[in-house]
Parts: structure tokens; sequence; C-alpha cells
């Protein structure tokens, strides 16, 4: 056997092996990424892909921590809403029995009657006061979130225990949205026509003195406050329902960011399976073209090695 021959032979074998090492290399890979459905497995396969994938994904996480965080102050602003509207019917019946009690024809039993159901209104204004999220978080303390807004002092007087911070969130590009809201805020003094004021439970205390005492220009004088009263409470229920909305168009702005870079990801990232069957079909194919040849060339190499 020549030398050419036998130096062909060899070459034809190590070229065959390697062919073969590589697509052992190629069906092994097709293998791992149809099971975990990716193209890039790790940076090396494709470092401009990886590094579009890892771009991506933090883009995706900085806006799942918006969502989040918007989300819970939708469900703030929900219970809150809901607080001050249960506030707004209780000054709705507390008016209605101011104007009953009003009434000069009335007995002391009468007015007494009124005036301790007009004192469980109050104490229930106090408990809605101080309600909390669903996270646990009184609403109306400003930054005292775990603080309750209002208290009571040895004498039966209601204070203010939270603070005036308000803290407010992202909401968009250059707006912002309060997430928290003093008690004060919501629950907030009067100013009557003298320029005195009075705060609000200070105001529901001295109508009810009046309802007990039978004062009737006092009783009326209450009346004007508990309809000023209500009427930041409207105000207050308003600024909730508008920061709602604010949230939820952002909220959905998010989302839909969220879904086009989860798309641009996925066709990035994830492996198209028919693609991936029909080229590893193909390498299977040529594995076993080249399996044979191997036989072959393993043979023309036993000649060679004979010879």
């Amino acid at each position: 056997m020549s030398s050419v021959s036998k130096v062909s032979t060899a070459f034809l074998f190590d070229s065959a092996t390697e062919r073969m090492s590589a697509l052992q290399k190629r069906l092994a890979t097709a293998q791992a990424q149809m099971s975990e459905g990716k193209q890039v497995l790790s940076p090396s396969d494709a470092p401009d892909k990886a590094a579009a994938i890892q771009r991506l994904n933090g883009e995706i996480d900085r806006q799942n921590s918006n969502v989040n965080l918007l989300n819970s102050a939708l469900n703030h602003y929900k219970a809150e809403e809901t607080a001050l509207s249960s506030a707004n019917d209780i000054l709705t019946r507390l008016k209605e029995l101011a104007v009953q009690a009003a009434n000069d024809t009335l007995g002391n039993s009468e007015r007494n009657a009124i005036a301790t159901e007009m004192q469980a209104l109050r104490n229930e204004l106090v408990s809605v006061g101080n309600a909390r999220d669903d996270t646990g978080n009184y609403l109306f303390s400003g930054s005292r979130v775990q603080t309750p807004a209002f208290g009571e002092a040895g004498s039966g007087a209601v204070t203010y225990q939270g603070d005036q911070t308000q803290i407010s969130i992202p909401a968009g590009v250059e707006r912002t949205v309060k997430y928290t809201r003093s008690g004060t805020d919501v629950y907030q003094r009067v100013v009557r026509s003298d320029g005195s004021a009075v705060g609000f439970f200070d105001a529901i205390d001295r109508e009810i003195n009046a309802v007990k005492a039978g004062r009737s220009s006092d009783i009326r004088l209450g009346i004007s406050d508990i309809d000023q009263m209500a009427e930041n409470l409207t105000l207050a229920i308003a600024r909730s329902g508008s920061d709602q909305q604010v949230v939820q168009s952002q909220l959905d702005t998010l989302t839909e960011t969220k879904l086009r870079l989860q798309s641009t990801l996925s066709d990035i990232q994830d492996l198209d399976y028919t693609e991936a069957v029909t080229r590893m079909n193909k390498d299977m194919a040529l594995q076993a073209a080249m399996g044979s040849f191997s036989k072959i060339s393993g043979l023309n190499l036993f000649d060679y090695i004979r010879n």
C-alpha cells in the first residue's frame, strides 16, 4: 500500500471522527434546548442574544416591581374609599338626627334617645377613621401606618395620633399620587362663619351636648358643621377616586409594556420546536451515515495497519 494511500485513509478516518464528535455535540445541544425550551442555554452559545436576554429580563423585573407597587396602592385606595363612604353615610345619619332634635316640641327623653344614637355614630366614626388596608396598615395615620389614627384621651376627647407626612408613589412620567393621607386631611376641622375653627370630633361632641341640653340654636349651628364635614369627606372621596383612575391607567400602560417585553424576549429566547426537530432529524440522519462511513473507514484503517 502506497504512502499516499495510507495518508489519505488516515486523513479520512480523522476527519470522520471529528465530524462525528461535532454531530454528537450538536445533537446533545439540540436535546438540551428541547428539554429547556430555550435557544440559548449559556452566554457562550450566543453572546449577543444572551446580553439582550439579560437586559430584557432586568426590564421585566423592574416592570413587575412597579406593577406590584401600583396594585398595592390600588387596593389601599379601594379600602380608603370604602372607609370614607362609610363615614359619609354616618354623617348623613347624624344630620338626620340633628334635624330631628332641633324640633322644639321634643321632650328630654326623646332628645336623650337621639343623643345616645348620635354618640354611637360618633364612636363608629372613630372606628372608621382607624380602618386598615389589606396589609394591616392604618389608612389615615400618615406615615405612622402602625399607629391607630385616632385615640381617646382620658377626658373622652378624640385626638389624632398620626402625622402629617404624606408619602407619594410614581404613577407615570413625572407624575405621582399620594399613597398615604393624614386623618386631619380626611376628618377636617370645621371653620365657622365667625372664623373660629373646631376639630372634627370636637364639633360632633358639641352637637351631642347641645341635643342633650335642648339648645336649639347650638343644634342648628352643629347641623351647619355636619354639612361642612360631609362636603370635606365628599372631596376626599373624589380625590381617592381620581388617584385610583391615575393608578389604574398607569397599571394598564405597564401591563402593555410588560407584554411587549415578554413577546420580544420570547422571540429571542424561546425555541422553535418545529425547526429544532427538523434540524435534529437531519443531524441524526447524517450521524447514521457517518456511522456507516466510520465502519468502512475502520476496515480500511485495519487494512492499513495490517499492511
